[in-house]
């Protein structure tokens, strides 16, 4: 069955995107970014523009994937907003949290869940945009926190140097928009441990209070095994001098490896992550 020629037109120009794809190739549209999306700014010409948005408790973060960001900026503009007065985000005016990888790529965050791209003129170079949903990162935490990029450029950690117990920390977190650390991969630990290693004891959602041997990530609502673990030896034991050890902290002092704990000691620092 032939599709009629005025919904081929429709479907050609939408110019509507959704999850990790490629824009359409065409001059502007409105992009929906679930994940992320690639633009292809060099088959555009000028006046040119789109507009971006994303769940509406998310922000958004734009990279290059080839060329660069900051030189880009000679023939297009991203706004803060999908208004005609809002903000022109500019790479030299973004504030980098003071624990965030330094290998990271050269970035613009927004403010909202609303963007726009707008061409001043036809780009010289092969650019293409990448455009992913992120999470807001605090800056003002308080003397006693330190946040920032450290696993990627879309996820946000705060680690808190206040000892508190394990349903404490989890509410610290909680009440900052963030969840109690979890670890389900190496890399991931590696990244945190290359952040805040050698300074604290951190408490992370990792418990088997529900279920006496069955560890799972609170904050992620998975089970521990036969994901990813990093046990010290011998642990854990569950010998704590109060009673069980039911939640878990990375002990720096023997490496970065994991030690169950009892979650009701208020001895320990705490990690808090918030996820796109």
């Amino acid at each position: 069955m032939k599709m009629p020629i005025l919904c081929i037109l429709l479907l050609t120009f939408a110019g509507f995107s959704h999850g990790n794809v490629v824009a359409p190739r065409l001059c502007g549209g409105r992009v929906f970014v679930e994940d992320s999306v690639v633009i292809e700014i060099s088959t555009a010409h000028e006046n040119c523009h789109w507009d971006i948005q994303t769940q509406e408790d998310r922000i958004l973060v734009f990279t290059a994937l080839n060329g660069n960001l900051k030189e880009a900026q000679d023939f297009l503009a991203i706004y803060d907003g999908a208004k005609e007065d809002s903000t022109i985000l500019l790479v030299e005016d973004q504030k980098i949290h003071e624990r965030s990888r330094k290998d990271l790529p050269a970035s613009v965050y927004t403010t909202q869940s609303t963007a726009s791209i707008r061409l001043t003129k036809a780009p010289n170079s092969n650019l293409k945009l990448k455009i992913q949903k992120a999470v807001d990162c605090p800056f003002n935490l308080g003397t006693e926190s330190q946040c920032g990029r450290v696993v990627d450029e879309v996820s946000c950690y705060c680690a808190t140097f206040t000892k508190r117990n394990h349903p404490s920390q989890r509410s610290y977190c909680n009440s900052h928009n963030m969840k109690l650390l979890s670890l389900e991969t190496y890399e991931k630990e590696l990244s945190i441990h290359n952040a805040w290693g050698n300074e604290a004891t951190f408490l992370t959602s990792l418990t088997d209070a529900p279920n006496e041997g069955t560890w799972y990530w609170e904050s992620t609502d998975t089970i521990l095994y036969p994901g990813y673990s990093n046990w010290c030896s011998k642990q854990p034991d569950d010998t704590g001098a109060f009673g069980g050890e039911d939640c878990m902290v990375i002990n720096y002092e023997a490496n970065g490896c994991w030690n169950d704990c009892d979650c009701d000691k208020d001895d320990s620092d705490a990690i808090c992550q918030a996820l796109p």
